[in-house]
């Protein structure tokens, strides 16, 4: 994780955070948490003399809380810290970490904050040499793809994906669901394309790179499904900005991108 974050684009600070969970032992807890927090301090300082190495313009600093909830610390740090981005990284399928995801990245999606999210799957991170860590570190933002539903929301995310450093190429999904009759859908996935179309011509006028691409199916899987046919550096994609609970069509298709997906996943917190 550290050798990525060296190497994405425009990274200037890191903070590198560690998150106490807090002790509810009546007896010693206060000498528990203490102890852990100097623990995680050495540590903290371990990684900062490595990623300095690896990238001597990054500016380091460490932090460590003690909080009831890992989530909970982490976003209380990002308010406060006004940071831009949340790096995490997300576990895999496994009995240990109950969810696909892994519980604190989870919850951390679910929250409702301002903060953006970068969610990076411990299967890349594990493999991360060669082309897999120049596609998905340095060139992370070669070849974006924007799932898009014309909400002012996903069209903020869009906006935003277009002013990164390095971005080579956007590419714009719109995902009509299915269920309804078949001329209903035509129509959709028809106006769908003049739509998309328009976005498409308005980043082309600013001198950004893009391609649209209209199907039909479960959002979610349609998402994944693109992104691996065609081979996207990572998904940027809305939240809509009120958390998992808001929408929960848009909801539960971030989740299930953002568990599932085995690409880098940005999570834009769109706020009116």
């Amino acid at each position: 994780m550290l050798e990525c974050i060296a190497g994405i684009p425009q990274v200037r600070d890191v903070i590198l955070l560690h998150v106490v969970k807090e002790t509810r032992y009546p007896m010693g807890a206060q000498i528990v948490d203490t102890l852990a927090k100097e623990t995680a301090e050495n540590t903290l300082a371990e990684a900062q003399h490595y990623l300095t190495s690896l990238n001597p313009e990054i500016r380091v600093t460490l932090d460590t809380t003690i909080s009831p909830e890992i989530a909970d610390g982490i976003l209380a740090t990002a308010e406060k810290r006004e940071v831009d981005l949340i790096v995490i990284g997300a576990r895999g399928k496994s009995v240990k970490a109950g969810m696909l995801l892994g519980s604190v990245p989870s919850t951390l999606l679910c929250r409702i904050s301002k903060t953006n999210v970068l969610v990076m799957r411990h299967k890349i991170i594990e493999s991360l040499t060669g082309t897999t860590y120049e596609k998905f570190c340095p060139m992370l933002f070669f070849r974006i793809l924007c799932p898009i539903d014309f909400s002012r929301f996903s069209e903020h995310a869009t906006a935003l994906a277009s002013t990164m450093k390095g971005v080579g190429e956007l590419i714009l999904l719109h995902v009509v669901p299915e269920g309804g009759a078949s001329s209903e859908i035509r129509e959709s996935v028809q106006a769908a394309e003049a739509r998309i179309g328009a976005v498409r011509d308005s980043l082309a006028a600013q001198g950004i790179r893009s391609r649209t691409i209209v199907t039909t199916g479960d959002p979610a899987r349609e998402i994944m499904k693109t992104a691996e046919e065609q081979d996207v550096s990572v998904i940027w994609i809305s939240s809509y900005g009120k958390g998992c609970l808001y929408d929960f069509l848009l909801g539960s298709t971030v989740q299930d991108v953002a568990m599932n997906s085995t690409r880098p996943v940005i999570v834009i917190r769109s706020w009116e």
